[in-house]
């Protein structure tokens, strides 16, 4: 890729090469300056400041062999950054990934920058073997897992990717389900639960069961394993609202056995254990478990280029194995 320094401008331009013809503009910077976000870029060509040709152009506008983009100082032409958090690719090909995300970290970094762990080791991931200088690949998210969930998330290397699996997620075509630790045994083996859902009134982030006007949300229930005092639950949400599945077993009274918004507790200490299974089998000052135990475990879905259906599963981790593994010794379903 020819790289020129554009003196007057203090910028660069950069000649586009016959393997990247066809490319949206905003795709095209966006592969070669991969630090930066695509808000930021989209708003640098909207103001006229990245040019096609020496003009100014759209987002949109399709690139082509020897055109020619200009780009202005400041933007960092760097490689992505190194990979700093371990991540488990469950399957990859040339359009898409499913990986194992680890629980603890958002999916997206926050506006000021903040929980970018799993986003920029995604970017490393995902140009481990891309030549000096790029086009790099960017992370194209469809969907989304709470910052304490663990498990399958898809990932689209390319916008045309990220089309087609979001447009399956649209169309309720993606199968998905979760492992869930909550607290209380269920008395049946199966529900399904339709509990619209709102956003609750001066908040931003917490939702709420509202017929009046919540959105329609569904979430099918299954016995995996009972305890005495718990249950391993296998959930399957039919609709896709926010928080859907920890609203829904906190609205029915069964919530997760750790959830800081939602449930009784923040985290599950031993002597918690202790006074709710009636035993003295974990050590009181032992932190047993401090985030949600929901695990997205598997999800069906066809892939984004050629419609093949695609399985995979992601193995529980060792925090809600461990907690399993309490819970069979010491409080057993009479």
């Amino acid at each position: 890729m020819a790289v020129q320094s554009n003196e007057a401008e203090a910028g660069m331009s950069i000649v586009v090469p016959s393997e990247q013809s066809g490319s949206k503009l905003l795709e095209f910077v966006a592969s070669l300056f991969v630090n930066e976000s695509k808000t930021s870029l989209r708003r640098l060509i909207a103001s006229g400041r990245v040019r096609l040709n020496g003009a100014a152009a759209t987002t949109g506008r399709a690139v082509w062999t020897g055109d020619v983009v200009s780009v202005p100082a400041g933007l960092a032409a760097t490689p992505p950054p190194a990979q700093t958090l371990p991540i488990e690719v469950l399957w990859e090909d040339a359009d898409h990934l499913c990986v194992n995300k680890p629980a603890g970290h958002p999916v997206l970094p926050g506006r000021a920058g903040e929980g970018a762990d799993f986003f920029r080791s995604l970017v490393a991931l995902l140009n481990r073997d891309a030549p000096p200088g790029g086009p790099y690949v960017r992370p194209h998210v469809v969907h989304r897992l709470d910052r304490g969930t663990s498990g399958v998330l898809l990932v689209a290397k390319t916008v045309e990717a990220g089309r087609s699996l979001g447009r399956q997620f649209e169309a309720r075509q993606v199968q998905k389900a979760y492992l869930a630790i909550v607290e209380g045994a269920l008395p049946r083996s199966e529900l399904t639960l339709d509990i619209p859902l709102a956003q609750m009134r001066g908040s931003s982030l917490k939702m709420t069961p509202n017929e009046q006007r919540g959105k329609p949300a569904r979430t099918e229930l299954a016995i995996e394993e009972r305890f005495g005092h718990f249950s391993l639950l296998c959930v399957r949400p039919l609709t896709g609202r926010q928080h859907q599945i920890r609203v829904h077993l906190a609205a029915i009274g069964y919530p997760l056995a750790v959830d800081g918004l939602y449930g009784r507790r923040a985290e599950l200490t031993g002597r918690d254990f202790n006074a709710i299974v009636g035993t003295q089998a974990a050590c009181p000052g032992d932190l047993l478990l401090s985030r949600c135990p929901l695990h997205a475990a598997s999800i069906r879905y066809g892939q984004p280029r050629t419609g093949e259906p695609m399985a995979h599963k992601a193995p529980l981790p060792d925090d809600l194995e461990e907690l399993l593994d309490l819970l069979r010794r010491t409080d057993p379903h009479n």
